[in-house]
């Protein structure tokens, strides 16, 4: 989203820009992590890939190619899941809760992080909680198992 005149717009991206940003996206954080590259890089990449991913196939499971249908249609729970950025709930819609399990971490500032604000921990290079580093981990883990389990639905 981009601020304009003291209002949000977010940007129009179709079906297809949905799928070229999962598998840009995937490919550069594969060779990242061959390149042993920067951790909150390649993680943050790793989300937003999957969060790509996820929203094409939520588009594919829908029959739309165009998420303004849906945006400018009536079903608000479709809305609201086409606009988030959690995973989880994203997933739900899916079919495929149970499936993939998210680690909630805790920031070094005391801070929660469920699936929804992860793009935002690696983007702003937050530090977790020591504690958390297995989680984190399990967390790049479980991404790369829903862009392998996206891949093999395209």
């Amino acid at each position: 989203m981009s601020e304009r005149f003291g209002y949000s717009i977010m940007l129009h991206a179709d079906k297809r820009d949905y799928r070229n940003g999962y598998y840009k996206h995937f490919r550069l954080y594969k060779k990242l992590h061959q390149e042993n590259g920067d951790l909150n890089s390649r993680r943050m990449i790793l989300i937003y890939s999957v969060e790509c991913g996820l929203k094409y196939k939520l588009l594919d499971k829908w029959n739309e190619n165009d998420p303004r249908n849906v945006l400018d249609g009536k079903d608000e729970k479709k809305k609201s899941v086409l606009t988030s950025h959690n995973l989880e709930k994203i997933i739900k819609e899916l079919g495929q809760q149970g499936n993939f399990k998210f680690p909630q971490l805790e920031t070094i500032h005391k801070d929660f992080v469920s699936s929804e604000s992860y793009h935002q921990l690696y983007r702003y290079c937050i530090r977790t909680q020591e504690k958390d580093r297995e989680k984190e981990e399990k967390l790049e883990e479980t991404l790369r198992n829903i862009a392998d389990w996206i891949e093999e639905g395209m």
